[in-house]
């Protein structure tokens, strides 16, 4: 049995007794006998050599320790974790003395693997963007773009303009000094067949009509001026109609329709 097994096989014997008066437990660990924060202080200022402590007995002593706390359960949980980290802590600091020293091949192996991680990064992010774009509307299936107006042949040719900047700004020029009355816009209303026109023609010709005759009868005739076109036309029908329905308001004639969109008789009434 080699020394450093035989005085591992000793603390674990002793493990119950083996807690400093720190409250960190007291290890042997080769040429270092104390507490477990003692020796984390001294290695964190290079003040102890790492490389005379042995990983394994560190492991086996501190599971003995633990285990031993646990068991008379007189160490609480918070320090336990803090013990595990402290020998955490040391583990790490005797592992790096165990990588080679630093040399060209490790730095290009080092270059080598930050490129390789930047390259699935990219990846990474091209992948979500490709995934990005996937779910956004696609152009002429989704949505579609508006059209455009067609050049015109003097724009595209590269021609001049056909009007002239000077006369244009003279023109608005003429345009603002006009009184205030010329500038307003009124539009001329078409020459349409009005209600009093229909009343003042229905009451001529009623006297005429005898038993009855029908509305059309009392429409413009296309000669005039005004039931020349299809607007005019209607509005005459349709201020003939109103011109109706008012004379028989008043009593002067009846209005008769067989059935609907029929024709519309008149009959003039009688007074006695």
């Amino acid at each position: 049995m080699t020394p450093e097994a035989d005085s591992a096989e000793t603390f674990l014997e002793a493990a119950p007794a083996a807690v400093g008066n720190s409250g960190a437990p007291a290890l042997r660990l080769g040429g270092y006998e104390g507490p477990l924060d003692l020796l984390l202080e001294l290695a964190r200022a290079q003040r102890v050599d790492l490389a005379q402590i042995s990983v394994a007995t560190l492991a086996e002593q501190f599971e003995a320790v633990v285990a031993a706390a646990i068991a008379q359960r007189a160490v609480p949980l918070p320090r336990l974790a803090d013990w595990l980290i402290m020998a955490a802590w040391l583990t790490l600091l005797r592992s790096r003395l165990l990588l080679p020293a630093a040399a060209v091949e490790n730095a290009e192996a080092e270059r080598e693997a930050q490129g390789l991680r930047r390259q699935l990064a990219d990846r990474e992010w091209a992948s979500r963007l490709a995934d990005w774009l996937e779910r956004r509307p696609q152009l002429g299936r989704q949505v579609f773009a508006r059209g455009e107006a067609e050049p015109t042949p003097a724009s595209a040719a590269g021609a001049p303009p056909l009007a002239d900047t000077a006369e244009l700004l003279r023109a608005c020029l003429r345009l603002l000094v006009l009184p205030h009355r010329d500038r307003v816009y009124r539009p001329r209303p078409p020459a349409l067949w009005r209600v009093p026109d229909a009343l003042e023609r229905m009451r001529a010709l009623l006297p005429t009509v005898g038993e009855g005759a029908n509305l059309s009868a009392f429409l413009p005739s296309l000669s005039e001026a005004r039931a020349r076109s299809q607007l005019q036309r209607r509005a005459a029908l349709a201020a003939t109609f109103v011109a109706g329905l008012e004379l028989g308001r008043e009593g002067a004639l009846t209005l008769n329709q067989r059935e609907p969109f029929a024709s519309v008789y008149l009959v003039a009434v009688c007074k006695a």
